[in-house]
Order: structure tokens, then C-alpha cells, then sequence
């Protein structure tokens, strides 16, 4: 996998929503299930099942024998930091409107301002067969939150806070005012605008992720949280797997607030489908098969930031270019601990890539990820890795091209090792 492929997903996917459809759309070869049908998996079939649309989870069927069956699990997110777009937050002004929004994640809140925003989503539209979920992107500059210029303000390099519902509004045109905006959101949605019962929007930046620095070796794009983890380890599964086991991609939403959702890592998703692929073997065999498993939960890492040495580690401090990147912390607020660790080690010696670690700098907690939020509801060994960035949570993240291809490789060898 190259890192066009990667740049192409991530400019067609600004939100959740767009992420699973396009994921369905490439998911050729998989069959799709849904939670309330019964279901007749086959060894060596490849399914999935999307959860309340923002989130999916694909597997390819091992071999269904109580005393070898284990799941080689990867988990990553869909979700990224936006500006969640409130219901009826149009507001008609002189010569625009204002669109009141609500930061989604921990944003950069500076980053937002004065670059073009566009707007996409799911909306909820009423049908004769019922309530529809229709994903939704306007795939063009429609907004944008200019800065009161610094003749007028003067705090403004001087640490001034931007807040939410002052100074963190989008502009957009006049004709989205006296029911404009709902007119061309129905009009997406190839619906009515009385129709429109609910909508879940996000204003994301415009523009393309593009290769930075004389060598073409950064990447810099919107959305490299969690998505440069999240399409590599579903292009994985889409290739060669190990047939004696049963592999795993479970891409939650709603990592960025938290996950306690109905589609986050902290919920039941899961373990119901993997008891569901156990099936009538029974309870006894659940277990035993979580007891061999393994998970890996992947998520972003902080690389060292040559302007900023003293935030970080001086033990434990991952740079762009230097390979998959194991992250831990006393705290355990990573999965990872040290017989994890070194079985994933192991096979990525076997592959030849390399290995370099994450550690918080000192006295400060860091952040978490979903590894241990899904191990209280799956009992199997796990490991947090990443791929180190600059600028997380920014408007532009950047990453290594070749971190990119080696965490590729490293979930290819997760699927196809037989035993590490």
C-alpha cells in the first residue's frame, strides 16, 4: 500500500459516515451482515457489519475448531476533531449566516480560522418505509471563520482564548438564510426538506492532503488521526490471511469523545460478534479462543518535535521515519505491557520492520486510546501501537510515508504469522 492510496481515502472521508461508506464500497469479496438477521458464516468467508454507521467491523472466517479457534483482532477509530454543525444553528445576519457549532474532540481551536470549511455528515430523513440515514458531503468550500484583523484586536497574539460560540463560528453565504441551508441539504440527501427529521453534520477543512519536504516523505492531511491506521489495517485484511484463524478489523467511531456509544470502543459491538462467530461451539469455547487471541489497538503516537524537546520523553520519544511505534505507560492507559510487547517484537523481527516506542513525557498523563477501554469487555492479550505524528488533533497532521507502508506491513504479519 502506497501512500496515494491512503491520501485518496482520507480526502473523500471527512467524517465517520464517509468513512464507512467508502470503506463498504472497496470491501469487495466481503458479504455484509446485519445485527438482527441470523447469520451462516463459512470458513474462509469474509463478512462485515456496520454499527449505527459510523462504525464497522469486518472479519475474515478461520477455521470454527474449539481446540485451535483465536481471533487476531486490530481496533482503530473512524472518527476525527471537528465542529459538530447544532440543530437549527443557522442565524440569519445582515450579510451571511452564522452557523453555531460545537467543537467535537479536542481541537486546535486556532487552527480553524481563516481557511475554507466544508460540511458533510449523515441526514435523517423521513420515508414511507420508515426512518433513513442518508450520508451526506457538500465536497466544496461552503463556509469559513475569518480573524478579527489586529488593528481591532489586540490580545489576539498576545493568549487570547478562543471560545466556542464567539469566536469559533463559521460564516457562510446569505442564501443558506430563510430555509436556504435545509433546501440544499435535502437536495444531497435527493430528499424534501420537510423530510429532514435530524442531521449529524461536521465542518471539516477544504482542500487535499498533499507531500511535504524536498524528498516527498511527509504526509500532510486532516484526519491522519485515525485514519492513517484504520484504512491500512482494513487493506490488510483485504489480502492474504492466515485461514486457520479468524482475523478482525474493528473500526469504532466516536473514539474522540470518549466511546461510551452505542458504535464506541467501550460498548458490547465487539464481544457480541465475536461470540456470535463462535456460535453454537458454546461459551467454553468463547473463552478458550479469547485466552489465544491477541489484539492490537492502533492509534496515533507523538513524535518528537524538534521545537518543543522538552515535551517529551527523553527514554521514549518515536520520530517521523522511524517505524511502527509501541506505546506505553505506567498508568497503563496503553494495552501494552511487557509480554505483549515482546511477542509483537518478535514478529516484527520476523518481518524485518522496525520497532520504536511511545512513553509520556514526564509528569504529564498523556492521552488513552480504546485498547483498554475494549479489554473490559474482551479478555485477550493486547499491545498499543501507532504511527508517530506531528500536530495531532491539528487541521494538518503530518506523518512519514514510510511509517505509513510499515504499519501496513505489520498488520499483514499480524494476519498471516502463524504464531509469534
Amino acid at each position: 500500500m502506497n501512500s496515494k492510496d491512503l491520501q485518496s481515502f482520507v480526502d473523500l472521508s471527512p467524517t465517520s459516515y464517509q468513512v464507512v461508506e467508502h470503506i463498504q464500497m472497496a470491501a469487495a469479496g466481503f458479504v455484509r451482515l446485519d445485527r438482527e438477521d441470523a447469520w451462516e458464516l463459512e470458513e474462509g468467508g469474509k463478512y462485515y457489519v456496520v454499527n449505527e454507521d459510523g462504525a464497522i467491523l469486518l472479519f475474515s472466517m478461520g477455521k470454527r475448531d474449539p481446540e485451535t479457534m483465536a481471533f487476531r483482532t486490530v481496533i482503530s477509530h473512524t472518527d476525527s476533531p471537528a465542529l459538530r454543525l447544532l440543530p437549527g444553528g443557522v442565524h440569519g445576519e445582515k450579510d451571511c449566516v452564522r452557523m453555531d457549532v460545537e467543537p467535537y474532540g479536542a481541537i486546535i481551536n486556532a487552527d480553524w480560522f481563516d481557511r475554507p470549511l466544508s460540511l458533510a455528515g449523515r441526514v435523517i430523513v423521513d420515508t414511507a418505509a420508515g426512518v433513513k440515514s442518508i450520508p451526506v458531503d457538500f465536497r466544496e468550500p461552503v463556509a469559513t471563520i475569518p480573524h478579527l484583523a489586529p488593528h481591532l484586536h489586540k490580545d489576539v497574539n498576545n493568549g487570547h482564548v478562543f471560545k466556542a460560540g464567539k469566536d469559533l463560528v463559521p460564516l457562510a453565504a446569505k442564501s443558506w438564510d430563510e430555509g436556504g441551508f435545509l433546501k440544499d441539504l435535502a437536495e444531497l440527501a435527493d430528499a424534501d426538506p420537510e423530510e429532514i427529521l435530524d442531521y449529524d453534520l461536521y465542518f471539516y477543512p477544504w482542500g487535499d492532503s498533499t507531500l511535504v519536504g524536498a524528498d516527498k516523505k511527509w504526509l500532510s492531511s486532516p484526519r491522519l488521526d485515525n485514519l492513517a491506521t484504520a484504512y491500512p489495517a482494513f487493506m490488510a485484511l483485504s489480502g492474504e490471511v492466515n485461514e486457520n484463524l479468524t482475523q478482525v478489523v474493528y473500526l469504532a467511531d466516536q473514539e474522540e469523545i470518549g466511546s461510551l456509544t452505542q458504535s464506541g470502543g467501550d460498548s458490547s459491538f465487539l464481544p457480541n460478534v465475536l461470540r456470535r462467530i463462535v456460535g453454537d461451539l458454546g461459551e467454553e469455547a468463547y473463552f478458550r479462543a479469547l485466552a489465544r487471541s491477541f489484539l492490537l489497538s492502533c492509534d496515533m503516537a507523538h513524535a518528537d518535535h524538534p521545537n518543543y524537546r522538552d515535551k517529551a520523553n527523553p527514554s521514549a520519544s518515536p520520530v517521523l521515519g522511524g517505524g511502527v511505534t509501541v506505546k506505553l505507560s505506567a498508568s497503563r492507559s496503553y494495552a501494552t505491557q511487557g509480554h505483549s510487547s515482546a511477542r509483537f517484537k518478535r514478529m516484527m523481527k520476523g518481518a524485518g520492520l522496525k520497532v520504536q516506542t511511545f512513553a509520556n513525557p514526564h509528569g504529564q498523563r498523556g492521552g488513552s486510546t480504546i485498547g483498554p477501554l475494549s479489554l473490559r469487555h474482551v479478555d485477550m492479550e493486547a499491545i498499543d501501537i501507532g504511527i508517530a505524528t506531528w500536530a495531532m488533533h491539528g487541521v494538518h497532521e503530518v506523518v512519514h510515508v514510510d511509517d505509513v507502508s510499515d504499519f501496513y506491513d505489520a498488520v499483514r504479519a499480524f494476519f498471516t504469522t502463524e504464531d509469534f
